[in-house]
């Protein structure tokens, strides 16, 4: 009688690829559907979510996971990933762990890539795609660098809420978003100053200061509170 395969399966999104519709159980009702098409018995799921592909460091699921098959805790012939990349993005993490895996008898398969470790052609194209998977990682991120560094150097903002004291407005005929002063805001800012420069009270008694005489800040759409903190205050002074 042919012995039934067991298997892992593991899955992993950044914040990116689960908007774009990779999702978490998506990738895992894929896993289980090819797990069931190929009568492999599932022994085991790991997931990993809001986690880069860089490296293994932080991805608490996928070291479970190795230490299980190092364990030999449910004797799994394979690993299921929906595609390398949710494997790894970064070439020799991705090779290591591969290597891994395979010094404990385990495979690797990626489901919609097509590929099986169990081969050399395998093990051939995991080496490919993650050499170009770890070329297009880095390309991604010399590209977020460069429009943010060309957005600084046109004045525009990068990103996030608005330092306290200021607000985002479009400026006629530009793309993104400049800072302006919020002149409601910056009465608040000048008066932090104004106690620090001309007084002998740090960020506590300013504070201090501020809600005894009934001062308050503008609540915010991220969910800031109305109450003027210590930190609230450091926050202001060091953006000047």
């Amino acid at each position: 009688m042919t012995k039934k395969l067991r298997c892992y399966l593991y899955t992993r999104v950044s914040t990116e690829i689960q908007v774009d519709g990779y999702s978490l159980e998506a990738q895992k009702e894929r896993l289980r559907k090819e797990a069931e098409h190929r009568g492999m018995k599932v022994a085991g799921e790991y997931s990993d979510e809001g986690k880069s592909g860089k490296n293994i460091k932080g991805r608490p699921e996928f070291q479970k996971m190795l230490g299980d098959i190092k364990d030999g805790k449910d004797k799994v012939d394979y690993v299921l990933v929906f595609k390398l990349s949710r494997f790894g993005r970064n070439a020799a993490d991705t090779l290591n762990s591969l290597q891994y895996m395979e010094d404990f008898g385990v495979n690797l398969l990626c489901v919609e890539d097509g590929i099986d470790s169990a081969g050399a052609a395998g093990k051939l194209m995991i080496s490919v795609l993650a050499a170009v998977a770890e070329i297009e990682r880095e390309n991604i991120k010399e590209q977020t660098m460069a429009g943010r560094r060309q957005k600084a150097r046109d004045g525009r903002w990068n990103g996030g809420f608005a330092p306290y004291g200021y607000k985002l407005v479009h400026k006629d005929g530009e793309k993104g978003k400049v800072l302006e002063i919020d002149e409601k805001e910056a009465e608040l800012v000048r008066l932090i100053y104004d106690k620090f420069v001309n007084t002998n009270m740090g960020a506590n008694g300013i504070a201090k200061w501020l809600n005894e005489h009934g001062y308050t800040k503008t609540v915010r759409q991220n969910g800031t509170m109305p109450a003027l903190s210590a930190h609230f205050v450091k926050l202001v002074l060091d953006n000047a």
